[in-house]
């Protein structure tokens, strides 16, 4: 009998037997009778594990194996393996009452579930691709929730019994917070970190003075300082011409009352944003800004709106980028090491083990508590301190403005701000005077700037508060009060942290707590406000806490930064390059290879980019003072690659746009000097040896002379002209035929991809006997798209660093490469100078026939010159290659480009023709 007989045989007897023992079940069961109707009770007979395990084979196994494999580590499923269809398989081959089935049946309908947002987040739609001028709409079905205008949030519920004799605000100013002695901050933050967290502050707060339940700003990370917290207020500040705002304006008022250094930030932004919209003009990417002619107002209004609204979703990309990777970086103590690592909430999440993915793009709403948080004023410099002074002086003269009770000072605040004019342009600013164009001279600006980078701000703690600040901390008590807010012990249990039992826990300096025990009795009677901020602070922990704020402080503000950026849609599932365009979020994207991810460099230099060079520590790391910085910079052994100087105007470059003008500069060397020389010894200095100083394009010396000769005699040998012209011809066909493809029956290639730059940069490897992997020599090191790279980058860096902004990951990209290639030749070129027979023998497995002069019988020419190896590699060779790969790949790309053009095609006739014949007097035809 064939197997599949007895299989089918066998089948057959199972059946029957189960049938046999159904009958003989139901013979044996008895009468019904514990229901009404003389019905059986159904009973639910789910199998057991054992007896499920016993239907499945091996190949069911692994299917739960994998399955549980990918739950426990998020890694995504290859459905190349079939793992749905199997699961499939094993679920309908199990009995319909099978436990394990049921569970797996839910368990895939759960993730089928969980695959789709419900309800959408993300929406298509004009109306939901920008941020509204108000907040409004970030979350698409909860369109208000955020809005300006909205009320506060309550984050903890007040359950403790309040005291009817709360301590007088101003007693408790003077016992607990006035500033006797300056503390400078442990970590020596500067005052610019705290620039930021103003403009953080007054981004997310507004109180309305009239319903103090009500915030007038947005709670989103949109800089309404900047552009504003209503329609009214952002057209205020928009020029409605190519996107753009107003010279050097932002809109709120409220920071003319501060120290000009936070005004100076948002003018930086604002010429951020001004900036963005005229690279994405002139871009055009996609066709998406095309400008339209101004006469066709409606056309032109949309025009300018989507410049506009896509300029300042990029400005706040770049704002809430330096939030996370400078500002929490320095936060967290994470800038004095060189590790990468950053609390960024806006990171993809799956649900694993370890619990579900937090939701994004929810939606936020700022509560009274943080409200309270977020004063800081213990932490304002003296310089701060007296600038505040002076100008309380101003608002109040001939008055002691400690002497002012809390309803002048309300007063005159309020008669200070309704003064300043309505545009913002018309408004003093630091006692600056605009230019014609509507700017700040730029010296000013970078002035303050740099003069706030080198100040150091004040520590947190108890009795650290200037005495100016006396009326603002005491209506800061009063309005915490009105709002009938949990104590400072709830608070801590909001967020899971032991409550305070005694007052030295909650401040062990046994002034502060002696006070804290007089004014409240008890510690869970303790306001939340003062108690933040009169609370103990932490120390300084590396990395972990680098603000030293009071602990509680220390954890909400963690929690509010996940919750501000992780909740906006604008940072989550709409920050995208569709949204900001390619080559915006690639400008503001942080890049790890530069201050392992800080970004605020890229505002310094996007703003003042004549006064700070590429690499000014004042760009790069203005959160601490440089003082300090070159402590921690040097500990990490990063602190050469950072310019040391003050800021200081470096002329923009002139361009050139004639022959006439061309031709005379480059005759007059006593009064125009070669400017690329620094750049040349940047890349080849080793050490303390300044190798490339005498290369021939690194100035005008005798020694640079004296270097074009000897390659320009190492180059041009004996009938070389003949050798480099049958080596292109050669070298041409074979990337043709190598890199030609068809499509749709056409034949295609990637004429500079494919063919110009790797027949460079064959040349070059050729030529200098570098290290090209290749068919012929497969044991090279670099590929030729590696090679082209390496030298466009060093090409680039020494002739094209025209972009401040690019200019430090460019050179220190460049310097790497460099060194790294660099050292290969050297071993190469030490090898040719040591072992003639086997650096020829090494030469012959990667020379070219044709150019058999060069290779090993180059280097050894330039070795004949009684230079050190060292000396033939760094300030002759490598400068060399870095200058001519490039550099040909382009002029061969822009020759092509004008014979394709219209205007050359007319050429193509004869070029084709001359090419087929194969004379000295054709080839000479050709060539000019």
């Amino acid at each position: 009998m064939a197997e599949s007989e007895s299989g089918g045989v066998i089948n057959g007897l199972g059946k029957t037997v189960s049938q046999l023992e159904k009958v003989v079940s139901a013979s044996l069961r008895p009468l019904p009778t514990e229901t009404g109707d003389g019905s059986y009770v159904k009973e639910s007979n789910s199998t057991g594990i054992v007896r499920d395990l016993g239907r499945m084979d091996l190949s069911d196994v692994k299917t739960i194996v994998e399955l549980t494999k990918n739950a426990a580590t998020g890694e995504p499923l290859n459905d190349k393996h079939y793992i749905m269809e199997r699961l499939i398989q094993l679920t309908s081959a199990l009995p319909s009452n099978s436990r394990v089935g049921k569970e797996l049946t839910n368990a895939f309908l759960n993730q089928l579930w969980k695959d789709l947002e419900h309800p959408p987040v993300s929406y298509l739609g004009r109306e939901y691709s920008y941020r509204e001028a108000d907040g409004s709409g970030n979350n698409v079905l909860w369109p208000h929730i955020g809005a300006a205008g909205s009320h506060y949030a309550r984050s903890v519920r007040p359950k403790t019994l309040q005291s009817p004799a709360l301590p007088d605000p101003e007693t408790l100013f003077d016992s607990l917070l006035v500033r006797k002695d300056f503390k400078e901050h442990p970590n020596k933050i500067s005052s610019i970190l705290f620039y930021i967290a103003s403009i953080i502050i007054h981004d997310l707060f507004q109180t309305d003075r009239n319903d103090a339940t009500i915030s007038l700003t947005s709670s989103y990370l949109d800089l309404s300082p900047l552009y504003g917290n209503n329609q009214d207020e952002q057209n205020l500040v928009r020029t409605f011409k190519d996107g753009k705002l107003k010279p050097d304006c932002f809109s709120t008022k409220r920071v003319l009352g501060f120290p000009p250094g936070i005004g100076v930030i948002l003018i930086m932004f604002n010429r951020f944003h001004n900036y963005v919209v005229e690279q994405l003009a002139s871009i055009n990417e996609g066709g998406r800004f095309t400008k339209p002619d101004e006469s066709d107002t409606k056309a032109y209004a949309r025009y300018d709106n989507d410049l506009f609204q896509t300029g300042r979703l990029v400005t706040c990309g770049l704002y809430v980028n330096i939030i996370l990777k400078d500002y929490v970086r320095t936060i967290l103590n994470v800038n004095r090491t060189d590790s990468l690592w950053s609390l960024d909430p806006r990171a993809e999440m799956k649900d694993g083990l370890l619990g579900e993915a937090a939701a994004q793009a929810t939606g936020n709403q700022v509560s009274a508590e943080f409200n309270l948080v977020y004063r800081w004023h213990s932490c304002i410099s003296q310089r701060d301190e007296k600038w505040t002074e002076d100008l309380y002086k101003d608002m109040f003269p001939g008055r002691d403005p400690s002497s002012v009770s809390l309803q002048e000072f309300v007063r005159g605040l309020g008669k200070w701000e309704a003064d300043l004019p309505e545009q913002p342009e018309d408004r003093p600013f630091a006692g600056l005077q605009r230019k014609p164009d509507g700017s700040f001279d730029d010296d000013s600006l970078v002035k303050i700037f740099e003069d706030s980078v080198e100040d150091c701000a004040g520590a947190f703690g108890a009795s650290n508060v200037p005495t100016i600040f006396k009326s603002i901390e005491a209506l800061g008590i009063k309005q915490a009060r009105s709002w009938n807010l949990a104590t400072l012990n709830e608070f801590r249990n909001y967020f899971n942290l032991t409550p305070y039992k005694t007052f030295e826990e909650i401040n062990p300096d046994p002034v502060i707590s002696d006070q804290l025990k007089r004014l409240y009795d008890h510690p869970d009677h303790v306001e939340i406000y003062p108690g933040v901020i009169v609370e103990d602070t932490k120390e300084a922990v590396v990395p972990g806490s680098g603000l030293c704020t009071n602990f509680t402080i220390s954890r909400a503000i963690l929690s509010d930064a996940v919750a501000l950026v992780r909740g906006d849609r604008f940072y989550t599932v709409d920050f995208t390059p569709r949204h900001l365009t390619n080559w915006a979020f690639s400008e503001i994207e942080p890049k790890d290879s530069v201050d392992q991810g800080q970004v605020f460099y890229k505002l310094v230099l996007r703003a003042f980019p004549n006064h700070f060079k590429g690499n000014s520590i004042y760009a790069h790391f203005p959160l601490v003072i440089p003082s300090e910085n070159k402590k921690i910079l040097t500990k990490l052994g990063f602190a050469e690659k950072y310019s040391w100087d003050k800021p200081g105007l470096t002329p923009p470059p002139e361009f050139i746009n004639s022959h006439s003008a061309c031709m005379s500069i480059l005759s007059d060397q006593e009064t125009f000097k070669v400017t690329w020389g620094s750049k040349i010894e940047f890349l080849m200095h080793r050490g303390k040896q300044p190798f490339g100083r005498d290369f021939m394009l690194s100035g005008d010396r005798p020694p640079n002379s004296a270097s074009r000769k000897m390659m320009g005699a190492a180059l041009y040998r004996k009938r070389w002209e003949n050798e480099v012209r049958s080596f292109y011809e050669d070298i041409t066909l074979k990337l043709l035929h190598r890199n030609s493809y068809k499509i749709a029956g056409i034949n295609q290639v990637d004429i500079v991809r494919d063919v110009a730059n790797p027949a460079q940069v064959n040349f070059c490897a050729n030529v200098f006997s570098l290290p090209l992997k290749t068919e012929s020599n497969p044991r090279g090191i670099f590929t030729e798209s590696e090679l082209y790279q390496i030298m466009a980058v060093v090409f680039t860096s020494i002739f094209y660093d025209a972009d401040p902004a690019n200019s430090f990951e460019l050179n220190q990209a460049a310097r790497e490469v460099t060194q790294q290639l660099g050292q290969l030749a050297m071993a190469n070129v030490e090898l040719v100078n040591n072992t003639g027979f086997i650096a020829n023998l090494v030469s012959s497995l990667h020379r070219h026939d044709v150019l058999s002069e060069y290779g090993v019988h180059m280097i050894q020419r330039l070795l004949g010159s009684g230079l050190p190896a060292e000396e033939i590699v760094w300030t002759h060779i490598l400068p060399t290659a870095g200058g001519m790969v490039a550099n040909q790949a382009q002029l061969f790309s822009q020759c092509l480009d004008y014979y394709l053009s219209e205007e050359g095609s007319v050429h193509l006739p004869d070029i084709k023709r001359l090419a087929k014949v194969d004379t000295p007097e054709t080839d000479e035809l050709l060539l000019r």
